[in-house]
């Protein structure tokens, strides 16, 4: 989880603690950790509360829920007399803009603001790939009319820390910030440029302008997100800028910018919720009226009030982790106290049991053992580079947080392999197995199926070398079977066999040497798959007991 720190003195000012004792408690309260390591208090906080990543988010998160300060109230709002006029580059065509005036850096509050920039970037902005914040000295703006656009490379600009003009090219090339982001919204015709006036002032998500670096005695602070995803740029310049104005005499400049939502930046706009009071009651088991509920909540920082049964909530913009009504809840469990709910013995008491094709699983884990098989764990998510290995009926996840993990394995043949790949150096022969779920397309919905896989690798591996623990494993499961050729996409032919029992129950057969070549393993490698769901419909179909 993400790991912001303080100076200890500041911190304590800013919540209003007495101690770090109380302050790390607080936090705690609010799913946070905290700790003192040398004069900074370090705070692991909750990747589901990124206003927190900001010391004027955690005093105002600390300040409610010591039940010092109540709701949320939107900052003083006035134009800035600034236009942002949007060409949309390609690789990246959303941007959004704001002035915070009265901000008034000093040193420590641009350590601060620098933490809170890249924890953002690192977080909900998915390392610059989604979003990409900079921070500018309003007063250092040459000019009041802003364009973002993309340009060529022979594009030049003064770059942070440096002031002298260089090509966006030698930027992309010769600095840290080029080398690690320059690929991300780099086009085939160039790179987006935020430019006021004449003058570069930012190249996203690279790096901003030296001319315009913000340093301790900076008053007011321009700010821009730039981004891929349009709801995203929005909400999150919202949270910056409600988070940053907490302090007081702050006040926030409107930004027009075309194409923008009613024409102008940040939007500033709550989101209305209505939740009965007899739903909070019954998933905390208590019995709070709609007021008592609606102040709980009020010291969650949100607006709200009783309407005869229910709660009337207007969530502010920096708590971007409100998506249901049951986060609202856990925010009244929160602000009550866990430990004061108190436990409440159960209405209804069950005896549970194990599901069959759980213990099926579990007897076959113990057979395999026995045959001297090691069991591995692996993710149901894999690379899409894995998934070509057996493509078919493959289901891609719309929003994955990593790209390496964006698949439902559709089978566990490519899980082994990669498997076999990371243990290559160690002693053979390596035999393993693995009981997981395979998602694939079927019907109208989606198919889930709870597999074995199975796996020899040794110098000189052969299909019998696995055929005769997998007959052995059947046999002892009591499933009678019959075996005919078969044709795999990644397994050798002629030396690929189906496993069939009333209908076909996986196969087993030699990984082909091109796949092996390609992935890199220089040893022979033996694979089978087999569905746990039909082995266990056959099983009972049998009336064959397994423990």
């Amino acid at each position: 989880m993400p790991v912001v720190r303080f100076r200890r003195e500041r911190i304590l000012e800013y919540t209003g603690s007495g101690s770090v004792e109380e302050l790390a408690e607080d936090l705690f309260r609010l799913k946070c950790e905290a700790e003192e390591v040398e004069g900074y208090i370090e705070v692991e906080v909750n990747p589901d509360r990124p206003d927190m990543y900001a010391i004027e988010g955690i005093a105002r998160a600390v300040r409610g829920i010591r039940r010092l300060e109540k709701g949320w109230t939107m900052p003083p709002v006035r134009e800035s007399g600034i236009r942002l006029h949007v060409d949309p580059p390609a690789g990246r065509p959303y941007i959004a803009a704001a002035v915070v005036y009265n901000y008034r850096v000093t040193e420590e509050d641009l350590e601060d603001l620098i933490q809170f920039q890249e924890k953002l970037h690192d977080t909900i902005g998915r390392r610059r790939r989604k979003i990409a914040i900079g921070f500018h000295d309003l007063s250092k703006l040459p000019h009041n009319e802003l364009y973002y656009r993309e340009l060529g490379l022979d594009t030049k600009m003064k770059p942070l820390g440096l002031d002298v003009e260089v090509e966006a090219s030698w930027v992309l090339g010769n600095t840290e910030q080029g080398r690690k982001y320059g690929g991300l919204s780099l086009s085939k015709t160039g790179h987006p440029f935020l430019l006021s006036g004449p003058q570069v002032i930012a190249m996203p998500p690279v790096i901003n302008s030296n001319i315009t670096a913000v340093e301790p005695g900076t008053r007011d602070l321009f700010i821009d997100v730039t981004g891929t995803d349009e709801r995203l740029v929005y909400k999150v310049l919202d949270l910056i800028v409600t988070t940053l104005s907490y302090r007081e005499g702050v006040e926030v400049g409107l930004v027009e910018v075309s194409g923008a939502p009613a024409g102008r930046t940040p939007i500033l706009r709550g989101e209305a919720r209505r939740i009965p009071a007899g739903y909070v009651n019954k998933v905390l088991g208590t019995s709070l009226d709609a007021g008592a509920i609606a102040e709980l909540i009020g010291y969650m920082r949100h607006n709200a009030e009783a309407a005869g049964g229910e709660v009337l909530v207007e969530v502010p913009p920096f708590r971007v982790d409100i998506l249901r009504d049951i986060d609202l809840v856990e925010d009244v469990a929160i602000a009550i106290g866990y430990e004061e709910l108190g436990p409440s013995p159960p209405k209804l008491y069950m005896k549970g049991e194990l599901l069959p094709e759980t213990r099926l699983a579990r007897r076959i884990r113990e057979l395999l053992v026995g045959l001297g098989f090691t069991e591995v764990l692996q993710l149901t998510l894999i690379s899409p580079r894995l998934a070509s290995l057996a493509p078919e009926g493959l289901v891609e996840v719309s929003n994955p947080v990593q790209e390496e993990y964006s698949i439902l394995r559709g089978s566990l043949i490519p899980s082994l392999i990669a498997t076999a790949k990371a243990n290559i150096h160690r002693n053979k022969p390596i035999k393993f197995f693995e009981i997981g779920v395979t998602v694939s397309r079927g019907g109208n919905g989606l198919v889930e199926d709870l597999r074995l896989g199975m796996a020899l690798m040794d110098d000189e591996a052969s299909y019998e070398d696995l055929q005769a623990p997998l007959y052995t494993l059947l046999r002892l499961l009591g499933i009678d079977f019959t075996v005919k050729p078969g044709k795999h996409p990644v397994l050798m032919s002629g030396r690929t066999a189906i496993i069939e029992s009333g209908g076909e129950l996986g196969w087993i057969g030699e990984v082909d040497p091109g796949v092996l070549e390609r992935e890199g393993i220089t040893y022979p490698l033996v694979v089978a798959e087999l569905s746990i769901d039909k082995m266990k419909s056959r099983i009972q179909g049998q009336n064959t007991q397994y423990p």
